[in-house]
């Protein structure tokens, strides 16, 4: 057994120091796909290295297999697109790496030379021959020399108050002084308006379809009409020509290719690199949700992304689904020790059924988005329209147990304000008792938003010993660390141990002087639950330092210093990448036992007599219900099967919208281990967004039959029936 564990680190130290015991492919910028990959003869491309590694893979993995890149710049034609077929093992992974202290990039974008200088220093280049004039390829970014330039606008960023101010407006354009309106922002092919709408929790980019330069109204079309306009709302207008005039900025005229810019002092296109980016993604590890297939035990180690683009018209605000690395259905694969720079979105997305996944000592700059983004099938508030991938198995899954660790993300939220170091988007409410995400060691600094963010039905999550600063800069409304769970019934979640400060909140004004408001240290928002929040350091925040709205339930807060002046905790050492004390809590160690029914499940419901279906809006309709209604005037019944999974003590609850027509005598009967019982139930009280409310605790054996029965009878109003959730409280 010694000889055995000493082996194993022998051959883990080899691999470590480069030497490696596996096979291995060569690809080098001087390469050729027609090589066999060999040191002596490297293939070209990423795609030409799948190829061959797939061979290998079919075959049969005999020993890990490592694609190394040997240092240079890899443009690439299309994203890397890796399926089932191209994952490795547990005992031999798949390894994508750059030679170690090797700079390897990988871009997304295409170098633009062959400038010709003009008038008032404007320099000016026509592009052909890559599909710009068939509308394949408009990008709205341009780098020079590693540095992201300005897409002419107005007003210019240099401005002391860089924005316009609306007037007024409504869901589909915003008014402003006339004084301030050009005719030729309706006139352009291709300009967008920027605008912070409503809530300003998020920015919305539209296309500006029309203009009324008397009346001072700006049409846009309806791709992103996410928020109404309100008088104050901030925005600018970009993309116009007319607005090409200082130092920065640039425009490309999308009908006939040529690219303007007026380069900043000191710059000489002649000796820069300037980039356009023409990839939304660069790599994509894709498995089947409804086969239920995965991509397994595939990692990338070393290499610089770069030079993607971002896209318009995404279906929520608050999720913009534009990354550099995407994997979806993906599980124990990683990235670690790469660079993310340039890129429109985030670094990393994680989608769908992804687990075990891992996240580590990466560097995220100058993101569009943010660093690491997980989601489910449905990206809304509570309604079910604004799905992303439909169907029944991409209904019930979402990323956990996956670890984002040791990162450094500044800089980020360039085009979409609504990001962050990690978001952790909703996941589907039978998930909720499920485990969670570790996020802990990072840095995280000088973001649009929140530094970590979890929405509906996220629990089981552990977020520890991160330094988290300088959050909050463009909108208000969140925090440094922003749990929204919707829900009584998550597994728990632990956020401890974090330095937290410097969170800005700013809210624009018309004279320039934006003040601070509702940005938060820890923000427990939207009834989060069963949250504990404690040795967390705040100080210098546009808000509260720890804040918990609505109807929390089971939160613990225990030692958290919080001031306006600057502080340093005793734990300061110990956060961000360098970090090594931990509370030593997992995810997996927070599940909770039980689940929840919803009244669609063919499988565990039955009913009969008259429901008709329902649906009602919630809170200035951020999202809406759809449940079943029935009245007293015909008996009806539902009921819903309890799957126990082991004998205990369950909590049993319900799930409705309360309301003044409720029946105050809605008949529940519960079906448990020792007998039935009936309970009268009032539904016209309850949680007033329409999450769990406890009706009690009853003993349940596993095998046994599990019921609990809604009725109308002699109901005085409309019974709802929407869902039941059953988790286990004790033996």
């Amino acid at each position: 057994m010694i000889m055995d564990v000493m082996s194993r680190l022998l051959i883990l130290g080899f691999m470590c120091c480069g030497i490696g015991l596996g096979e291995v492919i060569h690809v080098s910028p001087e390469g050729n796909d027609a090589n066999d990959g060999t040191s002596s003869r490297p293939l070209a491309t990423p795609k030409g290295a799948q190829k061959l590694a797939r061979e290998i893979i079919r075959k049969g993995l005999k020993e890990p297999l490592e694609i190394r890149f040997e240092a240079g710049f890899y443009g690439l034609e299309e994203a890397l697109l890796l399926g089932p077929q191209d994952s490795g093992t547990q005992e031999f992974p798949v390894t994508w790496r750059a030679l170690t202290d090797q700079q390897v990039i990988w871009s997304g974008g295409v170098s633009i030379g062959g400038w010709k200088k003009g008038e008032g220093g404007v320099w000016s280049n026509t592009l052909k021959g890559v599909g710009l004039n068939e509308g394949q390829w408009n990008f709205r970014q341009l780098f020079v020399g590693e540095k992201r330039m300005t897409r002419a606008r107005f007003p210019n960023v240099s401005e002391a108050n860089p924005f316009l101010y609306a007037t007024g407006g409504g869901m589909d354009h915003a008014m402003i002084d006339p004084k301030l309106v050009k005719a030729s922002w309706g006139e352009a092919a291709d300009a967008q308006i920027n605008l912070v709408p409503h809530w300003k929790f998020f920015n919305q980019w539209n296309t500006v379809t029309k203009v009324d330069a008397k009346a001072g109204r700006i049409d846009f079309a309806d791709s992103e009409r996410h928020g109404k306009v309100f008088k104050n709302n901030w925005f600018w207008i970009e993309g116009v020509r007319e607005e090409l005039d200082e130092p920065g900025e640039w425009h490309l005229d999308v009908n006939t290719g040529q690219l303007d810019f007026m380069p900043p002092e000191g710059i000489e296109l002649s000796r820069e690199m300037v980039m356009a980016p023409r990839l939304n993604r660069l790599v994509h590890l894709k498995g089947d949700v409804n086969a239920g297939t995965h991509v397994k035990h595939v990692h990338f180690k070393g290499i610089e992304f770069r030079h993607t683009t971002f896209t318009l018209g995404h279906i929520e605000a608050r999720v913009h689904t534009d990354a550099a690395v995407m994997f979806e259905n993906a599980k124990h694969c990683s990235v670690r020790d790469c660079h993310f720079e340039n890129i429109g979105g985030y670094a990393l997305w994680l989608h769908l059924d992804c687990q075990h996944n891992v996240f580590d000592s990466n560097v995220v700059r100058q993101s569009g988005g943010g660093g690491v983004l997980m989601t489910g099938a449905r990206l809304s508030y509570m309604e079910e329209s604004k799905i992303y991938t439909p169907g029944e198995a991409a209904a019930k899954v979402a990323p956990f147990l996956n670890e984002v660790t040791r990162n450094t993300v500044e800089d980020c939220g360039k085009i979409r304000y609504y990001g962050g170091g990690v978001h952790m988007d909703s996941r589907p409410f039978a998930m909720a008792m499920a485990p969670g995400n570790t996020i802990a060691y990072n840095h995280f600094n000088n973001l649009s938003r929140n530094g970590v963010f979890a929405f509906r039905n996220q629990g089981g999550s552990v977020v520890e010993y991160n330094h988290i600063h300088n959050a909050m800069q463009t909108t208000i409304d969140g925090a440094a660390i922003h749990f929204a769970t919707m829900n009584h019934l998550n597994a728990p979640n632990e956020i401890r141990n974090n330095w937290l400060y410097d969170i800005w909140g700013y809210n624009q004004r018309p004279d320039g002087k934006p003040n601070r408001v509702l940005a938060n240290g820890v923000f427990l928002d939207w009834d989060t639950s069963n949250t504990t929040v404690k040795d967390n350091w705040v100080y210098n925040t546009g808000g509260k330092a720890i804040k918990a709205v609505f109807q929390n339930e089971n939160n613990m807060f225990e030692n958290n210093p919080s001031t306006q002046e600057r502080q340093v905790p005793p734990f300061a050492e110990d956060v961000g990448p360098k970090g090594s004390k931990t509370n030593g809590i997992k995810p997996e160690d927070l599940a909770l036992t039980g689940s929840v029914i919803h009244w669609t499940d063919k499988d565990r419901v039955t009913r009969w007599g008259d429901w008709q279906e329902e649906t009602v809006r919630g809170l200035g309709g951020l999202f809406e219900f759809r449940h079943l209604l029935g009245e007293g005037k015909v008996s009806s019944g539902i009921r819903y099967s309890l799957p126990i999974p082991e004998d205990g003590t369950y909590q049993i609850s319900l799930l409705y919208k309360p309301g003044k027509d409720r029946a105050s005598n809605a008949q529940v009967e519960i079906l448990h281990a020792t007998r039935s019982e009936k309970v009268i139930w009032n539904m016209r009280k309850g949680s007033r967004h329409g999450f769990s409310v406890e009706v009690g605790r009853y003993a349940f054996k596993k095998g046994q039959a599990a019921t609990v029965t809604i009725s109308t009878q002699g109901a005085d109003g409309k019974v709802i029936a929407d869902s039941v959730a059953f988790v286990k409280v004790g033996k």
